[in-house]
């Protein structure tokens, strides 16, 4: 059974909120706390979008942290949960990197406007999505597509694809309603739908997936993150949330 990207929304508005995750990382006996994760996110009526701003930090075994951090922050319109622009900054190892996307309704994929000039004369331009059209979101904006979603009018194995670039290559992601149970909330049980992600590329033909717990509340807040990578397997647990 599959339905259309526009008939499953909409049961959730975007909130002013902070949320924070402890992730996990699993191989073999290795069964590490790899980090902590922020997500705040800020809307904006006047303009019908909201800014996310995810911030993340490693840490190792012992608790302290590595001199390393990501940020990404990402402007979506409001009204379709879609990307309008992405800017992700990263530091490791003292090496300092920026990279930003846009996503327009309609074009090829492109260099966009210059965004910094460095002083060797080299420049740093916006990549413009490889999209031509269609529901398009980066992986900053799955986290707030999959909220939206009415998995209450929904029946188990129903499913809803849209496009989702991953850095500059094109993607689909097949979202898979599994039905409704329990996750854990900060220590209590509470009733969540069950959802299944499926990051497929055409030009490699390599799949990925994570299972997701969603809370049923009116918050729809992504309680439990799970799924395999090349090389073990990452678990992100919700831990609490604020109101900005």
């Amino acid at each position: 059974m599959a339905i259309s990207a526009t008939a499953a929304v909409r049961a959730w508005t975007v909130p002013d909120e902070t949320l924070h995750y402890e992730v996990r990382f699993k191989w073999g006996f290795i069964n590490a706390n790899a980090g902590i994760a922020e997500l705040k996110t800020l809307t904006d009526p006047a303009s019908r979008t909201f800014t996310a701003t995810l911030t993340g930090k490693s840490v190792d075994l012992m608790g302290h942290y590595y001199e390393a951090g990501d940020t990404i922050r990402g402007t979506l319109m409001a009204d379709k949960v879609q990307s309008v622009y992405t800017e992700h900054l990263s530091q490791a190892d003292g090496m300092f990197a920026i990279q930003s996307l846009t996503y327009p309704g309609a074009a090829t994929a492109s260099d966009g406007e210059i965004v910094t000039r460095y002083p060797d004369g080299k420049v740093l331009r916006e990549r413009i999505s490889h999209y031509g059209g269609g529901v398009t979101v980066d992986l900053l904006g799955v986290f707030y597509y999959i909220r939206q979603l009415d998995y209450a009018a929904m029946s188990p194995g129903e499913t809803v694809t849209v496009n989702i670039l991953y850095g500059t290559d094109a993607e689909t992601l097949k979202i898979d309603y599994r039905g409704k149970s329990t996750a854990d909330s900060c220590g209590v049980q509470v009733p969540a739908y069950n959802v299944g992600l499926t990051f497929s590329s055409p030009s490699s033909g390599h799949t990925s997936q994570m299972d997701v717990s969603i809370s049923a509340g009116t918050e729809h807040i992504p309680l439990v993150v799970s799924g395999s990578l090349k090389v073990g397997h990452i678990f992100a647990r919700f831990m609490d949330a604020t109101a900005n």
